[in-house]
């Protein structure tokens, strides 16, 4: 089964959004950009948890831009709807889905169902006009017909909010994932077992009980209650190690960690009962699937990061985006890059504050070859997703760039992190499937590229900028004005030419890495730059682009004039 489309309209900060989704869903963006809203108007569709109540929403759950602008407008006094629809494919295979769907079918080959939550006004044959009409919240399948709550049972919507207390949820029988696994385990023991279980606890508590000082306790208790409240109103009491009934005792099984140590989970860290608790849960699923209980697992996770190490989140998550370990749905909200960056790159969506509404975008949507999309994977696996939770990105070739376009943040009184803007080096001048990763998701980058001279005196970064527009459908346009900027040569001699204290900086710092003869050569250029064959040969010398980038960027340098560029295009 895939949830293949969402459509959010009206809901709080979402005016109108039509998602395609892939089977795994990560969500990312800034805080209120609508992430908990987009999992909570999933919810009012499949999570079979919420009451009927809870699917009637009030004035507060519009869209603030429906209004006209008067202090007394009234969303429902003005009729308006709230409305989310879900798109369901790919389980043709499954006669339990398909079972289960049939009053939601709208295509039948393949087939197709949708599902629709719907707040909006209730006809009642006589209201009058002016009068704000009442309103109901409803699920519905084809033909606007209401879905039972069976279906929604089938279509199992496990919701893990953000911050959750995984220590009381574990003790609690109601809420804990154990109490699944031990009445599944409890159903399958026989009548011997039960009776065995039921004799060692009757001797248990004999033995407690022969002991004169336990004895005499539970009669002071009982002795005291009398004393209190009298005779007819008293109860007896009995101190026992644990009920005789085997059932009851099960549901008294506590889990504890560390082997033999036989820990209480209060002494485990935060991180380590968050893992527990998804492992419960995970069990207690596969169970509930295999018994025909339920027909699919929806999971939304709300910022599951917390209080785990990156590591445990990058196992963890490429686990669960993995349809062949489980087959489930999953959607997550998240703010790591860590998690992100094991997520299937077509999985990505990226929620964003407009001016009045969530802004959204897929990455599905980017145009790339399916070697693109591999190529994308590792290089999000690799960097760690920086890319998707920028505001802004400027793409750079490399190491180099990559750490000192902050200086020349800097000196042009820019604050990258203030202005959410990512730079990330791609190491290499192949930018095209960066760049349309980037127009699918909408988040605005700039590419900063050298000029790279060759013997013939042309620029090949001219030739990379034109076959780079070309592709993007913008041939013969001004590369600058579509956000591509091209060196004069190569950075790090656009760097010692850009300005005459630069050269002074630069050459400080080869002399700082060199030694031997090279200080001598170094200090025969004075304040001035060498030639570019000269710099080049003696930055090698000193251990590399990147040794000198890094020693650079201590330094107080102005940036290049297209690297200034560059980034104020970002900030216009």
């Amino acid at each position: 089964m895939h949830i293949n489309r969402v459509k959010v309209r009206n809901f709080r900060n979402i005016d109108n959004i039509d998602l395609n989704l892939q089977p795994g869903s990560v969500i990312v963006g800034e805080n209120q950009s609508g992430k908990s809203n987009f999992l909570h108007a999933i919810r009012l569709i499949l999570d079979s948890s919420l009451s009927y109540n809870d699917l009637q929403l009030s004035r507060e759950d519009f869209w603030d831009g429906l209004s006209d602008g008067t202090p007394d407008w009234d969303p429902m006094a003005n009729r308006e709807i709230i409305e989310v629809s879900i798109e369901i494919v790919e389980f043709e295979d499954d006669k339990q889905l398909l079972a289960a769907l049939s009053s939601a079918l709208v295509a039948e080959d393949p087939p197709k169902a949708q599902l629709t939550y719907r707040f909006g006004p209730v006809d009642t044959g006589d209201e009058d006009p002016a009068d704000i009409p009442e309103y109901q919240g409803l699920v519905l399948g084809a033909g606007d017909q209401p879905v039972s709550r069976k279906l929604r049972r089938h279509l199992h919507l496990q919701f893990l909010p953000a911050l959750r207390d995984v220590e009381s949820a574990i003790r609690n029988w109601r809420s804990s994932p154990l109490r699944e696994l031990l009445e599944v385990a409890a159903r399958s023991l026989s009548e011997e077992d039960l009776d065995n279980v039921k004799q060692a606890i009757r001797d248990a508590n004999s033995q407690v009980n022969q002991l004169e000082q336990i004895t005499d306790l539970g009669h002071k208790i009982t002795e005291r209650l009398i004393a209190m409240i009298g005779e007819n109103q008293a109860i007896e009491t009995e101190l026992a190690v644990a009920p005789e009934d085997p059932m009851r005792l099960i549901r008294a099984v506590r889990l504890y960690i560390d082997g033999d140590a036989h820990r209480p989970l209060s002494s485990a860290s935060l991180g380590t009962l968050n893992v527990l608790y998804l492992a419960l849960l995970e069990l207690g699923l596969d169970s509930r699937l295999a018994d025909s209980h339920i027909a699919h697992v929806v999971m939304a996770i709300e910022e599951p990061e917390a209080h785990l190490h990156p590591h445990l989140q990058r196992v963890i998550f490429r686990r669960k985006f993995d349809t062949n370990v489980a087959p489930r749905t999953i959607f997550v909200t998240t703010q790591s890059p860590h998690i992100a960056s094991v997520a299937d790159p077509r999985s990505l969506i990226v929620l964003r504050s407009g001016e009045r509404a969530t802004v959204a975008a897929t990455a599905v949507d980017a145009n790339l070859t399916e070697s693109e999309w591999h190529d994308m994977a590792r290089y999000l696996d690799a960097t760690r997703a920086e890319l998707v939770f920028g505001r802004r990105v400027i793409f750079v070739e490399g190491f180099a760039e990559q750490v000192l376009v902050p200086v020349f943040a800097r000196a042009l009184g820019m604050d990258l992190d203030k202005l959410g803007i990512s730079v990330c080096a791609i190491h290499g001048t192949h930018y095209s499937s960066y760049v349309r990763f980037c127009e699918a998701l909408k988040i605005p980058w700039s590419v900063m590229t050298d000029g790279d001279v060759n013997n013939s005196g042309e620029r090949a970064g001219d030739r990379r900028a034109a076959a780079l527009l070309e592709i993007l459908g913008a041939s013969g346009a001004d590369p600058a004005e579509c956000g591509v900027f091209v060196g004069e040569t190569t950075l790090e001699y656009d760097i010692i030419t850009a300005d005459s204290a630069n050269a002074v900086v630069c050459n400080e710092t080869l002399a700082e890495l060199a030694t031997g003869s090279s200080k001598h050569t170094i200090a025969s250029w004075g304040n001035q730059a060498p030639s570019f064959d000269d710099l080049m040969a003696m930055i090698k010398a000193v251990g590399g682009k990147g040794r000198y980038a890094q020693r650079l960027c201590l330094c107080e340098v102005q940036p290049p004039q297209y690297v200034a560029d560059a980034l104020r295009y970002l900030v216009a």
